[in-house]
């Protein structure tokens, strides 16, 4: 039978229509915001549903009133009682509905965390009442989940659907979560059990002969599933989960009255259900063992905590979730690392030394690979390493905050072109010896271990220190490495420096973990103390998202600027200095302030001659040409952007060089006229401007026209780095999309005029200017910028904001100098 919701004419059927049509981030927000008080506000629990594994919610009487009229009084004949089983229809479609708006507002301005699809019955889908697997798993800023699934979803019909194979098209997921069964082998419990007899085994009370086709057809759902998702996305991982065992009720809606209604007592129904579950259990590792794509994660024992932990007969309550989703958690993280499969999916592991818990994975090339150890973990102490030391005053632990700190900076080294392994992935313990086993194993250039202090509540400080075993020579490599990651940490946190006095700035100390004889002749290995977390304020610090990204992104420049070569004295001042085309731009040009300004728009008439090329002057070098035309068409869009209010520009601006671009206007040969002076003497080499203002066109930015993006830097005009700059190549192009979306979301913001100073950099101009060896302007995904109004530090402020408000959409590297800011997305 039909529903409602399937006539795009029903009200609420158009309701989520237009809020997934949205697009802007505003419109989604708003709709999500819709989608939510439609669901709190029209469904409350009932205490009957259909399936077991489905919702127990019923429509309020003003929302069936307001989008089912017809069910009042029961205009139609039968419409009535089928509203009733609707409700959780109509839950699932706004529930999802809203869940795939979050998962484009997490997405929105790049996001280079693992993308995942969700396809599941109540306990990933459980609409309102319940905080459920996804809704715990969707809290990690690493984890974006797209949802198909909804409460009651039996296997058979997820099997046949396919709706996850669209799915995963549409998300870009890497990996999948499955939850299904219990409707299929639990919805009608009392056809599959014998009457009781007193004596009988739990499994004698099973009827082995109801229960057994069931139970194939779940199991072939879920081989049907698999080879779908392979054959079509052979790089996704599918993570599937049984159930854990829950107590009948008296007063229950599905396992008490089918044990009533054959007379099995209780206590003993319970152990015919775990007899069930286990025979689930058991097929879905089976399963995980046949199929590499599939990883089975065992619930059983995790989320029961007794009769008071469930929420009804089924399903537990938010923390049983929260248990069950940290389980899920740790799979997946073993499994895959930034979105993408791990190495364990692709190749044999590594052996190595000691125990450490298998969650390293070992590259062969010595002179990129780094291995970061997370302190401490897991409950007890293991070969010298303790559980946890460091506790903050509120009970932050420490080896939550190391593994943390961790993963941030292995993903911003990895961006860097690092191969980066980390001595454990999950809370979980390893001796001292095995934890530099993983670096030697690796043949590491280096270690380091990553720890927090504690001492009386009121010291704070920062420290690395290097074995005490080369206090008297040698071990020169991991001094420097010491060096560098102290003087950067230094920097970014502003602590007290704890090797300040102490010989060239190493401290020394007998760490087992650092011990040379652990680890290979090459590495260069030490042990950090951030800073003291039992003070109040660095634990308040610490629970921020932006703090603990500040200290990974520290980490990893500190240890880049080692394995770049630039140690010692140099480095000091290295982050403060690195120079960018923003200093040598502001130094030559002090006013340069101007944007990306949207001109009023002209008619269509006019816009067609000039796309069509009719006001090109004929002696302007070809590629200048296509670049005036393109301004030319940016300016004549003006009338359907956003009105910008610029006209109170400083007296003593100066248009000269970037801000020629607020003079564009819709005719060709002015903007040819301005555009000389920056680009006349450009070699295009072939560079097809139509394409890329085809691309910069097609992310529907509101402010910034595509000339924009490749100006080559004031330096390339003149000295002795002219000319050695070029525009970008075209297999560069995608790498911009997500920092040009965010600078154009920054613009708005401000409210006033931006001009990017320096955007593509080819290798020897960067070089020239003396730009950071791993420049990200060399991968076109990084912008330098300015703004008309304020200063760097409201801007840097408003940057910081953006990406707090979205820790996982915007993932890269921002920083503040004198006059202007450099930001960074680092994904493609």
């Amino acid at each position: 039978m039909t529903g409602p919701l399937d006539n795009p004419d029903h009200p609420l059927a158009k309701i989520i229509a237009e809020a997934e049509a949205a697009t802007e981030r505003e419109e989604l927000e708003a709709a999500q915001a819709r989608l939510r008080a439609l669901l709190t506000e029209g469904f409350v629990k009932t205490e009957s549903t259909d399936q077991p594994y489905s919702a127990a919610v019923e429509m309020t009487d003003a929302f069936r009133a307001e989008y089912f009229p017809q069910a009042e009084g029961g205009a139609e004949a039968g419409f009535g009682e089928f509203i009733g089983g609707f409700a959780v229809d109509a839950a699932n479609a706004l529930a999802t509905s809203e869940r795939r708006i979050a998962f484009r507002l997490k997405t929105l301005f790049g996001f280079r965390g693992l993308r995942m699809v969700e396809e599941g019955d109540s306990w990933t889908q459980y609409p309102i009442l319940l905080e459920d697997i996804i809704d715990q798993l969707d809290g990690n800023s690493d984890f974006a989940i797209y949802s198909v699934g909804a409460a009651g979803d039996l296997v058979a019909d997820m099997a046949q659907n396919k709706e996850y194979l669209q799915a995963i098209k549409v998300s870009k997921a890497t990996a999948m979560l499955l939850s299904g069964g219990g409707n299929d082998l639990f919805g009608n419990l009392k056809d599959v059990l014998y009457d009781y007899t007193p004596g009988a085994t739990p499994a004698a009370l099973i009827n082995d002969a109801a229960f057994g086709p069931v139970f194939r057809s779940v199991m072939a759902g879920y081989r049907t599933i698999i080879s779908d998702v392979v054959s079509e996305y052979p790089h996704v991982v599918i993570f599937g989960h049984g159930y854990d065992l829950p107590f009948p009720l008296e007063d229950g809606k599905w396992i008490g009255p089918a044990l009533q209604f054959r007379g099995i007592p209780f206590d003993v129904g319970r152990e015919v259900l775990r007899v069930l579950m286990d025979r689930f259990n058991a097929a879905l590792a089976e399963l995980a063992v046949a199929e590499l794509n599939f990883v089975y994660c065992d619930l059983r024992g995790q989320v029961d905590r007794g009769p008071n932990s469930w929420f009804d007969e089924l399903h537990p309550k938010n923390a049983g979730y929260a248990r069950a989703a940290e389980v899920i958690e740790g799979e997946i993280r073993k499994r895959m690392v930034g979105g993408t499969e791990s190495a364990s999916m692709t190749s044999a592991k590594s052996s190595t030394t000691g125990g450490t818990d298998g969650g390293a994975e070992h590259a062969t090339t010595a002179t990129k690979t780094i291995v970061l150890d997370p302190g401490h973990g897991g409950n007890t102490k293991v070969g010298g390493s303790s559980a946890n030391n460091a506790k903050g005053p509120n009970g932050t632990l420490e080896k939550h905050v190391t593994l943390d700190v961790a993963q941030r900076a292995r993903s911003i080294l990895e961006d860097r072109g690092f191969d980066v392994l980390l001595t454990r992935e999950t809370d979980v313990n390893s001796s001292l010896a095995a934890r530099a086993g993983v670096a030697k194993a690796a043949h590491a250039a280096a270690f380091v271990s990553i720890h927090f202090n504690g001492f009386n509540n009121s010291t704070q400080g920062t420290e690395t220190f290097v074995h005490s075993s080369l206090s008297a020579g040698g071990g020169q490599a991991s001094q420097a490495l010491c060096r560098a990651v102290q003087s950067e940490m230094i920097a970014a946190l502003g602590h007290n420096d704890r090797n300040k006095g102490h010989p060239n700035g190493v401290k020394f100390g007998g760490f087992g973990v650092l011990n040379p004889a652990s680890h290979a002749s090459g590495t260069a290995a030490v042990l950090h103390e951030v800073s003291f977390m039992d003070t109040a304020a660095e634990e308040a610090r610490l629970g921020t998202v932006s703090y603990r990204r500040k200290i990974a992104t520290a980490l990893a420049d500190g240890i880049e600027t080692y394995m770049a070569g630039t140690m010692g004295a140099e480095f000091a001042t290295f982050a403060s200095t690195e120079l960018e085309d923003g200093f040598e731009l502001v130094a030559t040009h002090p006013g340069v302030a101007s944007a990306s300004t949207p001109l009023p728009g002209m008619g269509v008439e006019f816009a067609t001659e000039i796309s069509n090329g009719h006001m090109i002057a004929e002696s302007a070098p070809d590629f200048l040409r296509s670049l005036a035309a393109a301004e030319a068409r940016f300016a004549a869009r003006g009338a359907s952007l956003p009105s910008d209010d610029e006209g109170n520009e400083p007296d003593d601006f100066d248009p000269a060089l970037p801000a020629i671009f607020s003079g564009m206007t819709t005719d060709a040969d002015s903007n040819i006229d301005l555009l000389s002076g920056v680009f006349g003497g450009v070699e295009s080499g072939g560079f097809d401007h139509a394409a890329f203002e085809a691309f910069i066109g097609g992310l529907n930015l509101r402010y910034f026209s595509a000339s924009e993006f490749l100006f080559l830097g004031n330096s390339n005009n003149s000295g002795g780095c002219k000319g050695k700059n070029s525009l970008p190549p075209q297999s560069l192009w995608p790498r911009l999309t997500n920092t040009a979306l965010m600078i154009d979301e920054i613009r708005h913001r401000l409210g006033a005029s931006v001009t990017i100073s320096s955007a593509f950099r080819a290798k020897p101009y960067n070089s020239c200017i003396g730009g950071a060896t791993k420049s990200q302007h060399m991968n076109f995904n990084a912008l330098d910028w300015r703004c008309s109004s304020g200063t760097p530090s409201d801007w840097f402020k408003v940057v910081t904001d953006l990406r707090d408000e979205n820790p996982s959409k915007f993932n890269g590297f921002i920083q503040q100098y004198n006059t202007f800011v450099h930001i960074d997305t680092r994904h493609v």
